[in-house]
């Protein structure tokens, strides 16, 4: 990047972290950046700047497409990739605050899919033209969460995501499908005269932020509960407390790892591989990091979250983002040429084979959408090297690819979406902050208490004192 460069993006110098890749640029910007209203870029500025979150997916490749689209493209723009830290609430204030103020700074944003509402309603995002993306080659759910009210599109799915349970093999050979077996099961592995040597039975995501509003939901869902929206009012019915209540008390026996109460994704899965727990509740990413451990790899199962009382499968929170293009974004049809290629099948099966990436293409799934690829078919074996020269898969084989990909085709066809209501951060804020509060505290959930909290804090009226 040249000085003059630099000078018109002065809104970069508090860079946490900033590295050069084959002419990208990438960082790490803390959230307390201020910016000015008007645009900083140069007109003649012709770098696509792509704004996300930290990428916490094991090799970080998604710089290795951005290199590849550079070696594609010597003459044309080069992609400068801005990633937030300080977690999904960071990233989203920088997103809608640079929106807000009317900025071009960002061609592309890359959004949580729980996002899209806000931002497609506040104006800020730019269709993709009619029939440049076909419907057809994404799965429906991870396609429909970029559709606008009007029938537009305003996101293109990148990647979709799905909670699993992952269970440690050679402590049990099958896996829990309830809370009651996985309860037994920690019993009987905690007992003096057990050799196990468990110290619980699950570790997951309960600090609070947004994963535990994910593990709320899915513990209600686990107990054939629902959290649903009323007109103007949210509404719980008595199962969906249990389910929540059931969450505080697992804690508090230690089925659950009470250090959970300060996990977030990362720190869950390092418990999981250095302690001895039977289950984990986590993201597909964490499945190339476990089968990359030697240790491991071969003792290290997948499968559905819990199933409701006489059900056969269970529910989780549909994740995932989509690439946006904002409406001030200065280079937009530049913009809509890299979305095109990240979206390729070829590119999703690379990150899904490298980096664990849930796939949204179609033709990553075999004919009959009842199993996957695993992309070995569109991509090769593990270990080779494609004909640009990236180093494909060396983390998991073909047979455990293919053993996550069928977990993740059934696992996705059950997932749901969260809670739709005006404002999701804010009643995802109020949410985790009860449960952790009263996972902390051992309390007991009232149904009214929390009803009128989330009610409060869904954007319907001007947010009260309660709402955090």
């Amino acid at each position: 990047m040249s000085a003059g460069g630099r000078r018109r993006l002065r809104w970069l110098a508090a860079l946490a972290t900033a590295g050069a890749l084959a002419g990208t640029v990438s960082a790490l910007v803390p959230y307390h950046q201020r910016y000015g209203h008007a645009c900083e870029r140069d007109p003649a500025d012709n770098r696509i700047v792509m704004l996300s979150g930290e990428d916490i997916n094991p090799g970080r490749h998604r710089h290795e497409l951005i290199k590849e689209w550079e070696r594609r493209n010597p003459g044309g723009p080069s992609v400068t990739l801005i990633e937030i830290s300080g977690g999904s609430n960071s990233e989203y204030g920088e997103a809608l605050a640079s929106q807000q103020l009317g900025s071009c700074r960002y061609d592309i944003l890359l959004l949580d899919v729980v996002w899209m509402r806000t931002f497609i309603d506040g104006g800020y995002l730019e269709p993709f033209p009619d029939g440049e993306f076909r419907p057809d080659n994404f799965l429906p759910g991870p396609w429909w969460t970029g559709t606008g009210s009007d029938g537009r599109q305003y996101g293109i799915p990148f990647k979709s995501d799905v909670g699993l349970l992952f269970y440690r093999r050679d402590l049990m050979p099958e896996p829990p499908r309830n809370w009651d077996e996985l309860r037994d099961r920690t019993i009987e592995n905690l007992l003096p005269s057990a050799k196990t040597k468990v110290t619980a039975g699950m570790v997951t995501q309960l600090a609070d932020y947004e994963g535990l509003t994910v593990n709320g939901m899915e513990a209600i869902w686990a107990a054939g509960g629902t959290l649903r929206v009323e007109g103007r009012k949210v509404v719980l019915d008595d199962a969906a407390v249990a389910g929540l209540q059931r969450l505080v008390d697992e804690t508090t026996r230690t089925v659950i790892h009470p250090a959970s109460t300060e996990y977030q994704e990362t720190e869950s899965l390092k418990a999981f591989m250095q302690s001895r727990v039977l289950t984990m509740r986590n993201w597909p990413y964490a499945y190339a990091v476990l089968k990359a451990d030697p240790v491991l790899r071969d003792k290290v199962g997948v499968t559905e979250l819990f199933a409701p009382p006489g059900g056969s499968g269970g529910a989780a929170v549909l994740g995932g983002q989509n690439l946006v293009i904002p409406r001030n974004a200065l280079h937009k049809e530049e913009a809509r040429e890299f979305v095109r290629f990240l979206t390729d099948p070829r590119r999703q099966c690379l990150l899904f084979t490298r980096s664990g990436y849930v796939p949204v293409r179609t033709e990553v799934y075999d004919r009959n959408n009842t199993s996957a690829t695993a992309c070995t078919e569109l991509w090769g074996e593990p270990g080779e090297r494609a004909e640009d020269g990236v180093e494909k898969a060396d983390t998991a084989d073909a047979r455990d690819l293919r053993e996550l990909a069928g977990v993740l085709d059934r696992a996705l066809r059950n997932a749901r979406p969260r809670p739709a209501v005006p404002d999701y951060p804010a009643f995802s804020r109020a949410f985790h902050r009860y449960l952790h509060n009263a996972i902390v505290g051992s309390e007991t959930v009232s149904k009214q208490e929390l009803e009128r909290l989330l009610t409060a804090c869904a954007g319907w009226t001007p947010p009260r004192g309660q709402c955090p």
